[in-house]
């Protein structure tokens, strides 16, 4: 999060303090062990959301996300199927070598990469366009953030409302580094809301995930 060190510090030792149980992972998931989310087979969300996601998923659950990872190992392990769509492409290579060497055939994982100079249409592109039309029981919006038409760009912005279009009754918006983007909640009023803020896999501090329930 945009704040100095010592309010960093602070912000860590509330969370580890008021979050005993994550302590033990906190220290075993560091990044100075040198392994990322996606060797852990984890999103690189809140432990809190982690946590939430491990007991909500079911067997039937059909999951989008935009980008791809840890989390998307992660989601094939407890849901019917993973479609991810991601646009860095020595990513996409690595999380589809991850995929075939662990057997998860339910995970389909798409590159459809872009760079700047294709912001003018970047609603056009097919990255986004995957969604159209489809319905899903969980969508995550995460990935690239994209261009810097607005405080931390607008593609994390344009993935929520095509979320908020292909969610299916009952169903969930995951959306990480919430703290980039608390105008959601007013983006879907309808929803009852679920910010888990607190350490994760693979980072030194705090971060947040929220949790949008339809």
């Amino acid at each position: 999060m945009d704040t100095s060190t010592s309010q960093k510090l602070i912000r860590l030792t509330g969370s580890l303090l008021t979050h005993p149980t994550h302590w033990l992972r906190y220290l075993v998931h560091l990044p100075c062990w040198g392994r990322s989310p996606l060797d852990l087979q984890l999103p690189w969300f809140s432990y809190g959301a982690i946590d939430f996601l491990e007991r909500t998923l079911q067997p039937a659950h059909e999951v989008f996300e935009f980008g791809s990872g840890g989390s998307s190992v992660f989601f094939a392990r407890r849901a019917q199927f993973v479609h991810s769509v991601e646009n860095d492409a020595a990513w996409h290579r690595s999380v589809t070598a991850c995929a075939r060497q662990l057997g998860l055939a339910n995970l389909q994982c798409d590159l459809h990469a872009f760079g700047d100079a294709e912001a003018a249409r970047y609603q056009e592109l097919p990255y986004f366009r995957a969604l159209a039309g489809r319905r899903f029981d969980v969508i995550i919006v995460d990935g690239f953030c994209g261009f810097t038409t607005g405080p931390y760009g607008a593609l994390r912005p344009h993935c929520f409302r095509l979320a908020l279009q292909a969610v299916r009754p009952g169903g969930l918006i995951v959306v990480d580094d919430y703290w980039m983007y608390p105008e959601f909640a007013e983006m879907a009023p309808q929803a009852e809301l679920i910010v888990f803020e607190s350490t994760g896999p693979c980072r030194y501090g705090v971060t947040s995930t929220a949790v949008f329930q339809f």
